[in-house]
């Protein structure tokens, strides 16, 4: 019987342990229906020195019939400052006005209700935006429009402008919260990332619309180029075209050497900016170093993008000298040795699949000992961004990135790089890997350069960045700062003049929330990050709000005055996205899937717009610890926040509201879909019935009985009424059949906790146990293996019990294993 105790705490604390897996959430919606139609969309791009304008037109056709709500979930850049935003819908066209974030989804939802014409967009991530459309009349379309300023980054000699086109698959740890979810997105939110239903669109290879890009360069360029696109064009003018929008956009160009600056007059003064590049040396520091490298070989890794991590990891280990240790870390795991045996051993691996990686985790594991550089080659694809940047600085050392990817999370490899003093490069099959790896190591084995700017006659203030980041090997930085007046004149960085030109007066484009121009939006982009940092919403607020910027505390929000659908809009769906290009999403699917259990309101007709309450609900069992979400860019946002910024768990929290889109599609149970997109209609169940469902279970087991020193086989009946959701409580009664004849029985009173590890329930039981001859106290422990709260499971059990018969006392244990069914 010691045998069988210690197989069952075996299993117990092997369950425990699989508490720290994650959960994996599926991408790919099935079905059959309609989808949804996001008709095309148009960026039209200029482009003066490293400052990108940018007009999104993004046009969404209903071919259903009858007046619909439709949700995108897309990317924009991770610097984007987005500060403009109309909607035309026939002759019309509304202008955006930019509020705050619940005020506006207030103002949006009523609109709804009222069946007018209308459009919001929210920043979910800092690359991550959802644009949510109404009363798009049957058979009709409605075109939004967007500007949004980003900046071109310098790599040694080029300028490259990298724009994110599809919002790839994320891994998402944790379990699901059990709450209502706060997006549209395929995956339920978790304790681990309380908002990955707004950053996980559904989707499926090909399932994206046509993108256009037109670039035009207000600067002679040359050598115009793109690693990633065909590309067209001559002189200032180029296009390039996506038909599926399944991966990033990157444009390359030569042009004037980056010691330039520029100067615009506003209301208020003025702006200036200037670009500074490195000063770091293209030779190695002399002296071994020791380095760890962190791979992520992940699902979402492989295929194309595999063309690109293979060599570069292959280039990294040669770029460090023979003198070297380095140790490998995430995917694969190598100790300290030299850089040719961690290439040996690596290579040896690489054919094998390494699995899902929670780089949060990896992270963590990293020993780091205060002087190791840390290299971490990953494409960024999870959902808890803030946990992954915070378990980085931890280490307490640089990490530099290394991006790679159709579409990898540069939000999140920029940050990491950012936080940690490190420096961010992202790779492609046109880069020279060689090249790169080795200015990699250069910045591992050197101290960063410092440099400060003098802007002479400007008389600048409010300079940002406030603390200037680590610049690697060949790249720069646009430094920004407010001046007195816009004038002609001088700046200086290290021994490097800057002559600092004005800008021309900004163009007027419908739907600007400010008037300031290019300049200006930069400048109170960037210093909106640096108010986000220091978590004060009040003055991030009113920042946002007076350079009309759309942040996670500001929304813009356009509605019309009209009435276009009598009663209101009552139908909702969302817009699919593609699968990045040449990324084998069977296997992605394999590795984020996780099963859900949705309640269907069969009352409604698939695809019905639901109200801002009536949010589907995943009931995957959350795990014990709640991880807030902690990053500055992403304040903890939960829906159904009171007006006072408490949660339903009473917990304050002083972050914005999340505002409430269009209903979430279910990517696990039925309903309608198409090209990833479900159609489907959650019924609204409050929190406190979820919970207190009541079933019956019937059981049917074997095991064995040893009592009084004698072991004899047990065949046992049960039958258990239990109440709840993650926490079960219970009534159990057992019939048991003792070496075949003896009857036995026994009542308990029993709880359980589902969640322990996916499927997986651990419980307890107490309660009286009966015998032919005696009674006495019993408990129980036991593992159940249960898919779904109901339907068929299996458990392994545990029962004791101290039989009082005549003045003595005798133990009695008993081990069964059994099948199970729960109504």
């Amino acid at each position: 019987m010691r045998r069988l105790v210690l197989v069952v705490a075996l299993l117990v604390s092997r369950t425990v342990m699989a508490t720290d897996l994650p959960k994996r959430v599926g991408m790919f919606p099935t079905g059959g229906g309609a989808a949804f139609a996001m008709l095309d969309s148009t960026i039209d791009i200029a482009i003066r020195g490293p400052i990108v304008e940018a007009t999104v037109t993004q046009t969404f056709r209903n071919d259903t019939d009858r007046a619909t709500e439709a949700t995108y979930i897309f990317p924009l850049p991770a610097d984007a400052a987005v500060s403009a935003m109309a909607m035309t819908y026939g002759t019309r066209t509304i202008h955006a006005a930019i509020e705050k974030r619940a005020d506006a989804q207030r103002r949006y939802e009523q609109a709804v209700a009222n069946g007018v014409a209308a459009a919001v967009i929210e920043q979910e991530r800092p690359d991550i935006f959802t644009q949510t459309v109404s009363a798009i009349p049957a058979h009709g379309s409605v075109t939004v429009t967007l500007r949004f300023d980003t900046v071109a980054r310098y790599r040694g000699t080029t300028w490259e402008l990298a724009v994110p086109l599809v919002v790839a698959p994320r891994f998402v740890p944790g379990t699901a919260s059990g709450r209502p979810t706060t997006g549209v997105g395929r995956a339920p939110d978790t304790d681990r990332a309380p908002d990955a239903s707004r950053v996980t669109p559904g989707g499926a290879p090909g399932a994206g619309g046509k993108t256009e890009m037109n670039l035009m360069f207000a600067d002679a360029v040359v050598d115009v180029a793109s690693p990633s696109h065909a590309i067209t064009g001559a002189g200032r003018a180029w296009k390039l075209i996506d038909p599926k929008s399944d991966h990033d956009a990157l444009v390359r160009w030569r042009a004037t050497a980056p010691n330039a600056g520029w100067v615009e007059q506003d209301s208020d003064g003025g702006y200036a900016a200037i670009v500074v590049e490195s000063g770091a040396s293209l030779v190695r520091k002399a002296g071994a170093i020791r380095a760890t490298i962190v791979l992520d070989r992940a699902a979402t890794t492989r295929g194309d993008a595999d063309a690109v991590m293979h060599p570069l990891v292959r280039a990294l280990f040669e770029s460090f000298t023979k003198d070297d240790r380095v140790a490998v870390a995430g995917s694969d795991t190598v100790a300290t040795t030299s850089p040719a045996d961690a290439a040996r051993a690596i290579e040896a691996a690489w054919a094998r699949p390494a699995g899902a990686l929670d780089l949060t985790r990896a992270l963590g594991a990293v020993k780091g000992d205060g002087a190791s550089a840390i290299v971490l080659v990953s494409d960024g694809l999870v959902a808890d961004d803030a946990a992954a940047i915070a378990a980085a600085q931890k280490l307490g050392v640089p990490v530099h990135v290394i991006g790679f990817g159709p579409s990898p999370n540069r939000s999140l490899l920029g940050a990491i790089a950012t936080a940690t003093g490190g420096t961010v490069r992202f790779a492609s099959t046109a880069d020279d890997l060689h090249g790169l790896a080795r200015e990699v190591a250069i910045d591992a084995a050197s101290p960063p350069v410092p440099f400060a700017v003098t802007w002479g006659a400007l008389a600048a203030s409010d300079v940002v960045p406030a603390t200037l980041p680590r610049l690697g090997v060949g790249q720069a930085i646009l430094v920004l700062a407010r001046v007195k007046q816009a004038q002609r004149a001088n700046a200086r960085a290290r021994s490097d003049v800057f002559a600092i030109e004005t800008m021309p007066n900004p163009r007027v484009v419908d739907g600007a929330t400010a008037p300031g121009g290019a300049i200006a939006r930069r400048w109170a982009r960037d210093r909106l990050d640096e108010l986000l940092a220091k978590r004060d919403a009040t003055a991030t607020t009113a920042h946002a709000l007076r350079y009309g910027l759309v942040s996670p505390y500001t929304t813009m929000v356009a509605i019309g005055t009209e009435v276009v659908v009598e009663g209101g809009v009552k139908h909702s769906t969302t817009v699919p996205v593609s699968v990045p290009a040449g990324m084998r999403w069977q296997e992605v699917q394999r590795q984020v899937h996780v099963d859900t259990e949705t309640t269907l309101d069969k009352t409604k007709e698939p695809g019905d717009r639901v109200s801002k309450g009536e949010r589907p609900v995943a009931k995957t069992p959350p795990a014990a610890e709640d991880t807030r979400n902690t990053r500055n860019h992403e304040p903890k946002k939960n829906r159904g926040d009171d007006e006072k910024g408490a949660d339903r768990d009473g917990e304050a929290d002083d972050s914005p509201r999340r505002p409430s889109p269009a209903p979430q599609p279910t990517s696990t149970l039925g309903g309608e879909a198409t090209g990833g997109v479900m159609d489907v209609e959650i019924a609204q169940t409050s929190s406190y019935s979820r919970r207190l469902k009541i079933r019956l279970a019937l059981g049917l087991g074997a095991g064995a009985t040893r009592a009084a020193g004698a072991t004899a086989g047990t065949l046992v009946v049960d039958g258990r009424l239990e109440v709840g959701y993650l926490t079960v409580g219970g009534l159990d009664v057992s019939l048991w059949f003792v070496d075949g004849i003896h009857a036995q029985g026994s009542v308990l009173a029993s709880i359980a906790r589902r969640g322990i590890a996916r499927w997986f329930e651990l419980g307890a039981g107490a309660g009286v146990h009966v015998t032919g001859n005696g009674f006495g106290p019993a408990g129980s422990l036991s593992l159940r293996i249960r898919p779904h709260l109901r339907g068929p499971g299996a458990y392994l059990r545990y029962d004791g019990a101290l039989i009082s018969n005549a003045g003595t006392k005798t133990g009695e244990n008993t081990g069964t294993v059994g099948f199970e069914w729960t109504f």
